[in-house]
């Protein structure tokens, strides 16, 4: 125990913790079980699959490390299962002296009065104020759940556009039939019954940065089930 008080000390009188060292207090000062309880059972129909290479349950896919490096596609599929009052953060973490400042996003919510962060990427769930107080946390941007929520439902209604992968040219469509017809065959399969949504640049955007495809279950006008296919951003 001796480590982790000295870490503390070194946490509460604001002397500076290198990365191993806030890893290791952030995921010492984990939220309570019935924390972690509550999010199992909001996200239980949450189903990711990330690229073709691993899918399943969001807390199986960050305990084997998967969803590290998807952290936009990650916070607003889970956001669609929270609170209409809780909501996706943006910003720059500082992991410390060496590294450079972490681009990322979280989900921030309220349990039982208390604000909790809850970070799928990093495999954190702590509250907000050990969060901050942690990697010093530069916001650049947020939006809600409600927000979220509604504009996954607007673009599942909105007729979309196919996408083309050639111009219009019939020697470019030679050329794409002859090189690349297998991998546009298998990309249109793996997108058949998917809205897919490919979001902007604008950090306060409900999707920013995303390129994911979602199917859901709707049951007495509630999302039951999704489940988020996600893609390289083209």
């Amino acid at each position: 125990m001796l480590e982790i008080r000295e870490i503390f000390n070194k946490f509460i009188h604001h002397t500076p913790l290198d990365l191993e060292k806030k890893f290791y207090m952030l995921h010492y000062k984990n939220a309570d079980i019935k924390v972690l309880r509550y999010l199992r059972n909001i996200l239980k129909g949450l189903y990711i699959e990330v690229l073709g290479e691993d899918e399943g349950a969001i807390f199986e896919l960050m305990s084997s490390g998967a969803l590290e490096g998807w952290c936009w596609q990650t916070t607003e599929s889970a956001i669609i299962f929270f609170d209409e009052d809780d909501y996706i953060e943006r910003g720059n973490l500082k992991f410390g002296y060496g590294y450079p400042d972490y681009y990322h996003s979280w989900i921030c919510f309220k349990f039982e009065e208390e604000e909790y962060v809850f970070d799928s990427c990093l495999n954190m769930l702590c509250k907000k104020s050990d969060y901050y107080k942690t990697f010093s946390v530069e916001l650049k941007g947020s939006v809600s759940a409600h927000d979220v929520k509604t504009e996954l439902l607007r673009q599942m209604n909105t007729p979309h556009q196919e996408k083309k992968f050639a111009s219009e040219t019939d020697y470019s469509k030679i050329l794409w039939q002859k090189y690349f017809g297998d991998y546009y065959r298998e990309y249109r399969k793996s997108r058949e019954g998917e809205t897919v949504i490919c979001g902007p640049e604008d950090v306060n955007t409900p999707f920013y940065r995303s390129n994911v495809g979602y199917r859901v279950q709707i049951e007495e006008g509630k999302i039951k089930k999704l489940v988020a296919h996600y893609y390289y951003s083209d």
